[in-house]
């Protein structure tokens, strides 16, 4: 980046648009001005200028702001235009249709994955309680996650965790940065990662690492079923499927010539 100043009203914005983002009742002009510490007057001009351009809505009886419809026409778009999506859909098909498990295709965030599809299984259509698509999932708990993070440089990994103690989602979530750092060059060696309910109880998942033709990794794959589903014995099996799924779009990739945004 060069050595100009960010923008603060552009920075105020976002931080707006993130933390409405993380509520399902929404929040007031006067709270979030308390929150993210922006002069009241600030906020609502832009919380003004975000509700006329359609990426919040107020409500009428208590004031509060939540997202509007134009976030989901974006990520709509987002979803509609990914080259990766479009190259990764059938094969993640293919998977599902031999494991009768789902199949999550996700991408790094920096401090989350991001869920970018969704293919569920038969059984499922009816009864699907997995995450959705574009829920934010953490880096450290999750398959996809972890697989994400086993393979970026050092600076990439400090940069994409907590300082402190890792969030637990669950009783069986890593914590501390000694122990995931050692799961992680474990990962690194069997070539993919284990959710065992440290997202949620009663669930797990197998994720993969996808590389670009530069041998980058900003995507994952991961197949994600009950603990039931993917008991023990199962696990070797449904990692090797993985594995294959996601070195074929590996290689669909290279092919394609396509190379992952990077951060920084």
């Amino acid at each position: 980046m060069s050595g100009r100043k960010p923008n603060p009203a552009l920075q105020r914005a976002l931080d707006i648009l993130e933390a409405i983002s993380d509520s399902n009742a929404g929040f007031t002009n006067a709270y979030l001005a308390r929150r993210l510490e922006i002069p009241k007057s600030s906020a609502s001009s832009i919380l003004r200028v975000l509700q006329n351009r359609g990426y919040l809505c107020r409500g009428t009886n208590n004031g509060r702001y939540k997202l509007g419809f134009k976030t989901l026409t974006l990520g709509r778009k987002l979803m509609e235009r990914s080259a990766i999506r479009e190259l990764a859909l059938p094969l993640m098909r293919e998977l599902v249709e031999r494991a009768d498990l789902t199949c999550h295709l996700a991408v790094f965030a920096q401090h989350e994955a991001v869920h970018l599809e969704k293919v569920v299984a038969q059984r499922y259509f009816k009864l699907d309680k997995s995450r959705s698509v574009g829920e934010l999932v953490p880096l450290h708990a999750s398959s996809v996650g972890k697989a994400l993070l086993a393979w970026q440089d050092q600076p990439v990994l400090e940069a994409s965790l907590p300082s402190g103690e890792l969030p637990k989602s669950s009783p069986r979530t890593i914590t501390t940065r000694a122990r995931l750092l050692s799961k992680l060059s474990e990962i690194r060696n069997q070539g993919y990662a284990i959710d065992d309910e440290e997202c949620r109880l009663g669930w797990r998942c197998v994720g993969a690492p996808v590389f670009d033709q530069l041998g980058s990794v900003r995507v994952a794959i991961c197949l994600t079923g009950t603990v039931k589903e993917l008991h023990d014995s199962r696990l070797a099996t449904a990692a090797v499927a993985v594995k294959d799924t996601a070195r074929q779009i590996s290689r669909r990739l290279a092919a394609e010539h396509i190379q992952f945004a990077t951060y920084g």
